[in-house]
C-alpha cells in the first residue's frame, strides 16, 4: 500500500501592534493532523486558552496510532479541550473568558477532513483555484449570509472581530466537520484571522504559488507583515502528495514573540 506523502510548513509571528502572541499551533505529522488556535486577545489569558487547546488536541491523538485514529476522536478532543478551559476559567479568572478559535485538518484513507470552531480558516488549493473550505463563525458572516451586507462591506465592518462560537466559552462546544476526497498536489492553508485581516483570498492564492512551501509561508508572512499585521499571524501549509513509496515529512517552525467571542476579540 502506498503511503502518503505530507510536507509541512508552519509559521507564526506575533506581528507589528500586539506585544503577545496569542496564536498557536501543532503540526502532528505522525497521524497527519495540523492545527492552529488562536487566542482571544480581549480576554484575559488568550495566549494560555489556545496553548491549551494544541496540547488537549495532541496528547488526545497521541494515545492513539493513526490507524485507530477517527474524526470523532478529534472532535472529543475539541471538546474536552473545551471543558479544561472553562474549569481553568472558574478555577484562576473568576469565571472570566478564556477562549480560543481552532482549526485542523485530518488527512486518512484518502479523504481530508477539516474541523473548526471560530474564524481560523482553512484553504485548498487545488489545480490553482484556491477555496475557503471553512466558514467563518462570525456575526459579519451571518449578516452576509442574510444579504445584509455585501463581501466587500464586511470587511472593514465594525463588528468584524466579533465571533459567534468558540472552544472555551460556552458549557458545550459545536464542532463543524467537513470531509472530502484529497488528491495528489492538493495545497492546505491553516490560518488565524492576523493573515485573512490583511490580505485577501486573491493575495494568498498568488503568494501559494511557489512550489516551496517554506517560499510560501514567506511569502504569506511577509505580505501580512508589510501591511501592519495588527494582529497575530499564523500559518500552516500542507502539501500532499500520494505518490512516494515511503512516508516522509518535514517541519519548519519559526517563532516569534486577536480574536473575541459575543465574544469579541
Amino acid at each position: 500500500m502506498i503511503s502518503n506523502f505530507n510536507t509541512s510548513y508552519a509559521i507564526t509571528h506575533r506581528g507589528v501592534v500586539r506585544q503577545l502572541n496569542e496564536d498557536s499551533h501543532v503540526e502532528i505529522n505522525s497521524h497527519n493532523l495540523w492545527v492552529v488556535a488562536d487566542g482571544m486577545g480581549g480576554h484575559e489569558a488568550g495566549e494560555v486558552a489556545s496553548q491549551l487547546v494544541v496540547d488537549v488536541i495532541r496528547a488526545k491523538v497521541q494515545e492513539r496510532d493513526l490507524k485507530d485514529l477517527t474524526v470523532s476522536h478529534i472532535v472529543s478532543a475539541i471538546e474536552e479541550a473545551n471543558k479544561q478551559l472553562n474549569d481553568y476559567s472558574s478555577q484562576y479568572l473568576e469565571n472570566k473568558t478564556a477562549g480560543s478559535t481552532v482549526t485542523a485538518l485530518f488527512v486518512k484513507d484518502g479523504k481530508y477532513y477539516i474541523l473548526w470552531v471560530g474564524d481560523s480558516r482553512a484553504y485548498l488549493l487545488r489545480n490553482g483555484v484556491l477555496t475557503q473550505v471553512s466558514r467563518d463563525h462570525s456575526q459579519v458572516n451571518d449578516l452576509i449570509d442574510e444579504g445584509i451586507i455585501s463581501v466587500e462591506e464586511a470587511k472593514d465592518h465594525p463588528l468584524s472581530n466579533v465571533i459567534t462560537r468558540a472552544v472555551g466559552v460556552m458549557e458545550n462546544v459545536n464542532v463543524d466537520v467537513i470531509q472530502n476526497d484529497i488528491k495528489t498536489g492538493d495545497l492546505f492553508l491553516l490560518c488565524s484571522d492576523g493573515l485573512t485581516g490583511e490580505l485577501s483570498d486573491d493575495e494568498i492564492c498568488l503568494s501559494l504559488e511557489p512550489s516551496s512551501i517554506i517560499d510560501s509561508g514567506m511569502a504569506l508572512m511577509h505580505s501580512s507583515l508589510v501591511r501592519g499585521a495588527r494582529d497575530n499571524v499564523t500559518c500552516i501549509i500542507v502539501k500532499y502528495d500520494e505518490t512516494k513509496s515511503n512516508q516522509h515529512s518535514e517541519t519548519f517552525n519559526i517563532q516569534d514573540e486577536a480574536t473575541i467571542p459575543l465574544f469579541t476579540k
